[in-house]
């Protein structure tokens, strides 16, 4: 695993087709600097989750989200999706049949690796950008 901070940015059209393709590049990059296999898949799906946000909720204001990939010190994993949305998502009190259950799954996924979620304002879009982070070494 690289211990250089290293980053990489790429847009992801907000369309239904374009979520596969933001998970395997995510898995692309990752894997190339030496992440553990279960961060690769923690980080894949956490990523296919908030994109998929996208696709539902904010694609109507933000024909494309962008997605951030970076090793920062002390050994930890950055994972950001941003969007021109200005809605803050918060998880539903309770699944229901249109959906609700992403942001659970990513809540739960980033206590279980022992990292911490937040949501930034992005000024330039007036959007916000979901901002992972997780520890490099596997809970």
């Amino acid at each position: 695993m690289t211990s250089t901070p290293v980053r990489h940015d790429f847009p992801v059209i907000s369309t239904p087709g374009h979520v596969p393709l933001a998970r395997h590049e995510t898995a692309k990059v990752l894997a190339s600097w030496g992440v553990s296999d279960q961060v690769l898949d923690t980080s894949c799906l956490i990523i296919t989750e908030l994109v998929t946000n996208v696709v539902r909720h904010a694609a109507v204001v933000s024909p494309t989200a962008m997605v951030t990939l970076a090793v920062e010190g002390r050994g930890v994993l950055l994972l950001g999706v941003a969007d021109a949305h200005p809605f803050k998502p918060k998880p539903l009190m309770a699944a229901h049949d249109a959906g609700g259950r992403g942001l659970h799954l990513v809540s739960a996924l980033v206590h279980e690796a022992g990292g911490k979620a937040e949501v930034v304002p992005d000024a330039a879009t007036g959007g916000k950008q979901i901002n992972i982070r997780l520890p490099l070494a596997p809970a």
